[in-house]
């Protein structure tokens, strides 16, 4: 008997690469929160994904400290105050997730800088965990993102 191989489920999805002042270029992609779209910053740099916990279309998720670790760092400075929780319904074009252990900080200085640079804030920024997940194929050259299930 001949065995199949389960077939994978992959989307390509459209980046947005957007040059700062400076020379530098940041790369966003939209996605979609229980209905609403939102822009998020992709990061290879950051080790986990995380969210805006003040923004108000997460104002309902129950958040958790996380357990054994009072602070949390980053490249600079600590980052204090990590809540984790549970969102259901987060989609990037076709792409579906539910994302059992979301991190949720404050993303306020991140915003200041956004809205200053690009004119939008952002929900959250993709790091690492969910690019490597879902197995994750970036495409400068056309600007394409592949995601993977």
């Amino acid at each position: 008997m001949q065995q199949t191989t389960p077939k994978k489920e992959s989307t390509t999805c459209k980046l947005i690469i957007k040059n700062l002042e400076g020379g530098g270029k940041h790369i966003f992609i939209k996605c979609k929160l229980y209905g609403a779209k939102h822009l998020m910053l992709l990061d290879t740099g950051c080790s986990n994904t995380v969210f805006d916990r003040s923004a108000d279309i997460f104002s309902e998720i129950k958040l958790n400290k996380i357990r054994g670790s009072e602070k949390n760092f980053s490249l600079n400075a600590p980052i204090d105050d990590v809540k984790i929780g549970r969102i259901k319904d987060f989609s990037i074009e076709k792409f579906t997730a539910d994302i059992n252990r979301a991190v949720f900080i404050s993303l306020e200085q991140v915003n200041i800088l956004y809205e200053s640079l690009i004119g939008q804030k952002i929900i959250g920024i993709i790091g690492s965990d969910f690019l490597k997940k879902y197995k994750a194929v970036i495409d400068f050259g056309n600007s394409k993102l592949t995601l993977e299930k």
